[in-house]
């Protein structure tokens, strides 16, 4: 398992790199299976795409996270929702300050958004089993729905390996304007039982957290966890030393949908929870949550967190 934490200058985003990401070739094999849609015909042999090879050291693994997330952006630069839509696993859930959406819904905002000037910093990248998570700092003149989200924000990104490239698992941003608006309910379907196993993991995540019941709780922490918050970019000790120190309300789960890419269960619901942490205090205001845990049930870790909440 391989962890990155060295830092990047911040870099201009330039349409041409992403014609360069996509040439960059790649050895092995994919971890998760097809689509039954997709699937070649009972008569043909299926054909599987090589999938990309992980970096062998840190620094290669940080130059693989900022490539794709500048081909991400690039993407997003162009409102290209065919390119969007290919970067994107159908089980990816990607959540904003107004909310979740899911792939279909995502690739259709691209077309009513507008983002230009990306500059992208303080990239991170750790390994957890099959996937990659990067955090970074991202600056850009955006408007999403009318809204302006121009300035800088730090966003949290989970990719994996699947059909010979890098495709993405769930994403969350959080420049929101200001104030910030209640968000909406996700607009697309949640299989109902998977949304109560979702719900039940993240609740018995953040009881824990609530209850100070440390051991435990930093038990269900994998090694190369990445936060990103209010505060900013976070690692799996300053999670622990907040854990700590906070003062937390009970919590409450709105809108929880829950879907699995492979080993990677995605967690999002738009979350209700107050918190004391020193002199500063986050409301109860639902907020848009994403939580992706490798594993199912009591075993499950948790990866990767994206908290929109914000002190007023």
């Amino acid at each position: 398992m391989h962890q990155g934490t060295r830092r990047t200058p911040s870099i201009i985003l330039p349409a041409s790199l992403a014609a360069a990401i996509c040439a960059v070739g790649f050895a092995g094999h994919a971890r998760l299976s097809v689509r039954p849609q997709d699937a070649a015909p009972a008569s043909t042999p299926p054909i599987v795409a090589p999938a990309p090879a992980w970096p062998t050291d840190d620094a290669g693994l940080q130059t693989l996270a900022t490539k794709v997330i500048s081909n991400w952006f690039d993407a997003l630069s162009r409102g290209d929702g065919a390119a969007i839509e290919a970067q994107l696993l159908p089980c990816a859930q990607l959540v904003a300050f107004d909310g979740v959406t899911d792939r279909a819904l995502s690739v259709a905002r691209v077309k009513d958004s507008a983002t230009h000037g990306v500059q992208v910093s303080n990239v991170v990248a750790t390994r957890v089993g099959d996937a990659l998570v990067t955090t970074c700092l991202v600056r850009a003149q955006q408007k999403v729905g009318g809204a302006d989200l121009s300035g800088e924000a730090p966003r949290i990104g989970v990719w994996v390996p699947f059909d010979g490239g890098w495709k993405i698992a769930a994403w969350a941003s959080l420049q929101q304007p200001s104030p910030r608006p209640a968000p909406a309910a996700p607009t697309f379907a949640g299989e109902t039982a998977l949304a109560a196993e979702g719900s039940a993991m993240l609740t018995r995540f953040l009881d824990a957290q609530r209850a100070k019941d440390l051991k435990p709780f930093e038990k269900m922490l994998a090694p190369g966890l990445q936060v990103v918050n209010f505060k900013g970019q976070k690692t799996r000790a300053d999670l622990m030393q907040g854990a700590s120190h906070a003062t937390t309300e009970p919590a409450k789960l709105n809108d929880v949908r829950t879907t699995r890419c492979g080993e990677l269960t995605i967690v999002t619901c738009n979350l209700s929870m107050q918190q004391k942490i020193g002199f500063t205090t986050l409301p109860a205001d639902p907020a848009p949550f994403l939580a992706v845990f490798s594993g199912t049930g009591d075993a499950a870790t948790v990866i990767a967190l994206g908290n929109t909440n914000r002190p007023k």
